[in-house]
C-alpha cells in the first residue's frame, strides 16, 4: 500500500507560518469577549454595586470597580498587544475569583471562567506575537536605527 506524501499537505500541517496570525486571533477574541463583560458591568454599575461578590473582603463596590478595571483596561491592552503578558495576569486572577464565587455544581458553573484562564495562560506563555505593539517596541529597542 502506497502512502500519499503530498508535500503541500505536510508543509501545511507542520508549518508554524500562521503562528502569529493565530496569536492575533486569540488575543482579539479573548480581549474582545472580556471587554464586553467589563462594559456590561460598567453600564449596570449601580445595579451591581450592592450585590456584587466580594471574595477578597474589600467590599462589593470596590470589588466591582477592580473587576471593571481588569475587564476593560487589561482587555484593551490585550487587544492592542501592549504589555500583553502583564495584562493577562490580572485577567487570570479575576477569572479565578469568578470561579471561587460560583455555586458548587460541578464543571458547568466554572466552565466559562476556566476557558478564559486557559486562553490567558496560552497568551502568557506564547506572548503577543508579531502583530502587536509589544513586538514593535521590542524591535525598536533592539534595533534603534529605525
Amino acid at each position: 500500500m502506497k502512502i500519499d506524501r503530498n508535500p503541500w499537505i505536510l508543509r501545511f500541517l507542520l508549518s508554524e507560518r500562521y503562528l502569529n496570525l493565530a496569536l492575533l486571533v486569540l488575543r482579539l477574541f479573548v480581549g474582545g469577549m472580556m471587554l464586553t463583560h467589563g462594559i456590561d458591568k460598567l453600564q449596570h454599575f449601580s445595579a451591581l454595586r450592592e450585590g456584587f461578590p466580594d471574595p477578597i473582603g474589600w467590599g462589593a463596590a470596590a470589588s466591582l470597580v477592580m473587576i471593571i478595571l481588569v475587564e476593560v483596561g487589561c482587555s484593551l491592552m490585550v487587544l492592542a498587544g501592549l504589555l500583553t503578558r502583564l495584562a493577562v495576569v490580572p485577567m487570570v486572577f479575576a477569572m479565578m475569583m469568578a470561579m471561587s464565587t460560583m455555586p458548587a455544581g460541578g464543571l458547568s458553573g466554572i466552565e466559562l471562567p476556566l476557558l478564559y484562564v486557559g486562553m490567558c495562560v496560552v497568551i502568557f506563555i506564547a506572548g503577543p506575537g508579531r502583530c502587536s505593539i509589544d513586538y514593535l517596541i521590542g524591535k525598536a529597542i533592539l534595533d534603534p536605527k529605525l
